[in-house]
């Protein structure tokens, strides 16, 4: 790196540690730098530009410079970003979020199908919670798949990822009663989904730095083509048989959780087993401004994000519109949510990501409130289904991505973890609300308004996370990643 005056070399161990420190000697070189701060002797040091930094300042942009160590602290055994392997991994990201995210975006047509046959003795609020059960065991799900992945490798996780959906979306189609309904496809076939996605995204933020976005992006795709693919079979089979549809679902998931395991490969040395340290895991990141609001906004995000996901059907219906064009705008919603997760990801890596994040956001609330509240035709919802997916593609595209940027390499799916354990009860509260906001009537007007009010409240606080993060931090050089 050009800037040896700011960014010392450090170790493995000395960029896991909780406290680390500068030694007072200003024209010391890097290598020679100790561990121990002295916060009596005041000492400054300079960056790229020449810019004053003292201790506090330099602190502040390590925590806000992890990219710059991650290049450094890597093997160079297989350079980031370049090769077969990086892209054989997306591959695996790519057919592991079909199967987690697409899974969880057509809850919205097994709910609306649940509303009309099994379970059509319910209140929606009631049957809502089996989606919202499910949201909240694939976020809360992250506290342990990050932590392992980190200790054990990642192709573990996605392995276990591989059974649990497999025998849990099997179980579904004998299902009956409503708590079996809740276990299988809220429980079991929910923690399969998040082996699946934190298994093959821990693995790609080790091998991707400059272009990053694109490759989450592109990974993230698969989400919306297996929302397109899994609503269409279940569209046109459960026509003959539920059974029949919930069997096909099940054997292309196993095919393409089979294939993420497979495909699925760490750039990073796994560190082994270690001390359950909660704290030091999965508080100490929540000390820094930037992670903990930025997981704030995730949270506020969440409340609203996948109420339209879940009522997009159930909402047309109520508008008079016919089951069969209900169900297929859950697909049209995935193809908006395909073209937004490849662009915005990509976008990502050519503008300020918390931006742009924020920006997309916004965009999200707005669809929401006022637009699909005054949607009440084919083609109104449509266009409204089609936008939102392409806005909320780019908000589930950036999500890894803005949490590996600001989170060191090898605690990225332990961070990642972090997040998703705080916005898992977002998650397990959104969708009884929203249910219990339609109520008997069926109104779906207020609903709409929640849904919007925390997306735009969210992008708020997504805003205020550009602004915790130091602008004088030297980035790394496109010539270092393998560009």
């Amino acid at each position: 790196m050009s800037c040896g005056t700011l960014i010392p070399a450090f170790s493995e161990k000395d960029t896991t540690d909780t406290m680390c420190s500068i030694s007072t000697a200003p024209h010391s070189s890097a290598s020679s730098m100790s561990l121990d701060i002295a916060p009596t002797h005041p000492v400054q040091y300079e960056d790229c530009n020449g810019k004053k930094l003292d201790v506090s300042e330099l602190l502040e942009s390590y925590h806000a410079s992890y990219d710059t160590f991650q290049i450094e602290r890597s093997d160079n055994e297989y350079p980031p970003d370049v090769g077969f392997r990086p892209w054989l991994v997306v591959v695996a990201g790519f057919v592991g979020q079909f199967c987690s995210f697409g899974l969880l975006n057509v809850i919205g047509i097994f709910i609306a199908y649940y509303e009309h046959n099994q379970l059509a003795g319910l209140s929606p609020s009631a049957i809502s919670w089996i989606g919202s059960i499910q949201s909240f065991t694939f976020s809360f799900s992250g506290l342990f798949c990050g932590r392992i992945a980190d200790m054990y490798g990642p192709r573990l996780v996605t392995a276990g990822g591989c059974f649990f959906i497999t025998v849990g979306m099997l179980t579904v189609a004998f299902c009956k009663e409503y708590y079996q309904f809740v276990l299988a496809q809220g429980v079991w076939s929910a923690i399969g989904a998040a082996g699946l996605f934190y298994g093959p995204t821990a693995a790609l933020s080790g091998w991707f730095s400059a272009r990053r976005g694109l490759a989450f992006g592109v990974a993230a795709s698969g989400a919306s083509i297996g929302g397109i693919c899994l609503s269409l079979i279940f569209e046109n089979l459960s026509r003959k048989s539920f059974q029949a549809a919930v069997y096909a679902i099940t054997a292309v998931l196993f095919a393409f959780s089979l294939t993420a395991t497979i495909a699925t490969s760490s750039r990073i040395k796994p560190t082994g087993t270690q001390p359950y340290r909660f704290i030091k895991f999965y508080v100490r990141p929540f000390l820094e401004p930037v992670f903990s609001l930025y997981t704030a906004s995730m949270f506020l995000i969440f409340l609203g994000l996948f109420v339209p996901m879940a009522y997009f059907a159930s909402s047309a219906i109520a508008e008079g519109i016919s089951v069969a064009y209900s169900f297929q705008i859950i697909a049209y919603f995935n193809v908006g949510s395909f073209f937004g997760r490849i662009l915005l990801g990509l976008l990502s890596d050519w503008v300020n990501k918390f931006a742009l994040f924020s920006a997309v956001t916004l965009f999200s609330g707005l669809v929401c409130a006022p637009f699909w509240y005054f949607s009440h035709s084919e083609a109104t919802i449509t266009v409204v289904a089609v936008a939102y997916g392409f806005f909320t593609g780019g908000i589930l595209a950036m999500f890894s991505t803005l949490v590996a940027q600001i989170s060191p390499v090898q605690e990225i799916g332990t961070r990642l973890g972090a997040v998703n354990g705080v916005i898992s009860f977002a998650s397990l509260v959104s969708l009884p609300i929203a249910g219990a906001i339609v109520g008997s009537n069926s109104n779906y007007d207020d609903m709409k308004i929640y849904a919007g009010a925390f997306l735009i409240a969210g992008a708020i606080v997504a805003a205020t996370v550009n602004l915790k993060i130091p602008k004088d931090v030297p980035q790394p050089d496109s010539t270092e990643v393998g560009v």
